[in-house]
């Protein structure tokens, strides 16, 4: 048995990162247990507060902060109603906990254009310098670069798509062949050529063959994989031999800058004296008399009682397994056994638009909670007061909804991490 813990965090995502890097530099003896790596890697590493409102607009949000009571107000089911407060502290508190690694810009009151993987604007409060670099509001000539050997990134199909949207940026677009060592490879990963271009002589080899056609541009844009553990130095060094501003593009997964994010967060939490046991699924938590007494998690040849004085849910919505459904309409959430808000039809689940601005019904199901982020009942009372929900597990979390999802993560982090402060 696992003693003397203050906290323990179930869930490896943004929210559950966050959260156990803040609470143990606070001062808490804090273990995170996950079954997984959580959806950060899959994510593109930027941190979206807000980007479309009303959800159905066209135009991005200029001011995140400044539009998030008319997101509420659009609404008023949506998380951020709880935690609107703590928005910006969230925020804050995010890039004090990354920036000795990685280095965010941004603020509360800003939202980055930034050229997607299709071409299409991505709207985004903080952005990692590298991806930053790209923000379309600035104008200008860029080249984007891509690879025959890296698939589903395309320079043509962006660098069209950015051109007609008038967006005051001039986009061309080049395909080469990868030197040595990946001369003559077939489908490589984002991952790999992250690796390879961490090399000194891969980036030679490749900044000569670009070197020509990018001379009459202001910048030079490519798929997000400049490096892992040496970002910052692949960054630079292809900034000095291009002598222009060079901009990431975020992939599809796997992300690259979703990986660094990850590591960062991690490194924080067990700089700080957190731990973090990665691949033990919590099974289940017992609930008395108004608080959790004990979870157990499965390892390798039993289940191992672990207790502490408080708990964090942050296991994600339907999408990251936090949520689960079957075929008979059930809906339910697997550690705790918590009421989820759900319809039991299951032909109510989804709009019959795909992509509908709304989002799926599916996707906003979830977890009543107050304002506390503790787990309400039927008549709103709690059920559990040393537990607390995050992110994407609370109802109505579905990011799709006006891209909110990083920005939920963040502000439930700030105000959980306030809760158990102020508790002890």
């Amino acid at each position: 048995m696992i003693t003397r813990i203050d906290t323990v965090v179930i869930g490896a995502g943004l929210a559950g990162l966050t959260t156990t890097a803040q609470l143990v530099q606070a001062g808490q003896k804090v273990l995170l247990v996950s079954g997984g790596f959580g959806a950060i890697l899959l994510a593109s590493g930027c941190i979206d507060v807000l980007g479309f409102q009303p959800v159905e607009a066209k135009e991005p949000v200029t001011d995140p902060l400044g539009k998030l009571g008319a997101f509420i107000k659009e609404a008023p089911d949506h998380p951020y109603a709880l935690v609107k407060d703590n928005v910006e502290a969230g925020i804050e508190s995010f890039k004090r906990v990354v920036n000795g690694s990685l280095t965010y810009q941004g603020d509360a009151h800003h939202n980055w254009l930034l050229p997607s993987t299709a071409g299409a604007v991505h709207p985004t409060c903080l952005a990692p310098t590298s991806l930053a670099n790209g923000d379309l509001s600035k104008g200008g000539q860029m080249l984007i670069v891509g690879f025959r050997q890296l698939r589903d990134f395309y320079p043509a199909l962006i660098s069209q798509n950015l051109n007609a949207q008038e967006l005051g940026v001039e986009a061309d677009s080049l395909v080469i062949d990868l030197p040595a060592p990946l001369q003559g490879e077939v489908n490589i990963t984002p991952i790999e050529l992250a690796h390879a271009f961490e090399k000194i002589e891969f980036r030679r080899s490749l900044v000569r063959a670009i070197k020509d056609q990018a001379k009459g541009v202001e910048r030079v844009g490519f798929p997000a994989v400049l490096g892992l553990e040496q970002h910052a130095e692949v960054l630079a060094d292809l900034e000095k031999q291009l002598g222009k501003t060079v901009f990431e593009i975020s992939t599809l997964p796997p992300s690259v800058p979703g990986r660094r994010l990850f590591e960062s967060l991690r490194t924080a939490a067990l700089k700080a004296g957190g731990r973090i046991i990665i691949g033990s699924k919590a099974a289940s938590g017992t609930i008395v008399d108004g608080q959790v007494t004990e979870i157990q998690i499965e390892t390798s040849n039993r289940l191992r009682t672990i207790r502490a004085r408080n708990y964090v849910l942050a296991t994600g919505g339907i999408y990251g397994g936090g949520i689960q459904t079957d075929l008979e309409g059930n809906v339910w959430e697997p550690i705790f056994g918590l009421p989820v808000e759900a319809d039991s039809n299951r032909h109510h689940w989804f709009s019959h638009k795909f992509l509908s601005e709304h989002g799926q019904p599916v996707a906003q199901y979830g977890v009543k909670v107050d304002e506390n982020l503790n787990p309400i009942n039927g008549s709103r009372q709690p059920l559990a007061k040393n537990l607390f929900i995050a992110g994407a597990t609370i109802a109505g979390a579905d990011w799709t909804r006006g891209r909110t999802g990083d920005g939920l993560a963040l502000a439930t982090a700030a105000t959980i991490v306030k809760q158990i402060s102020e508790r002890r």
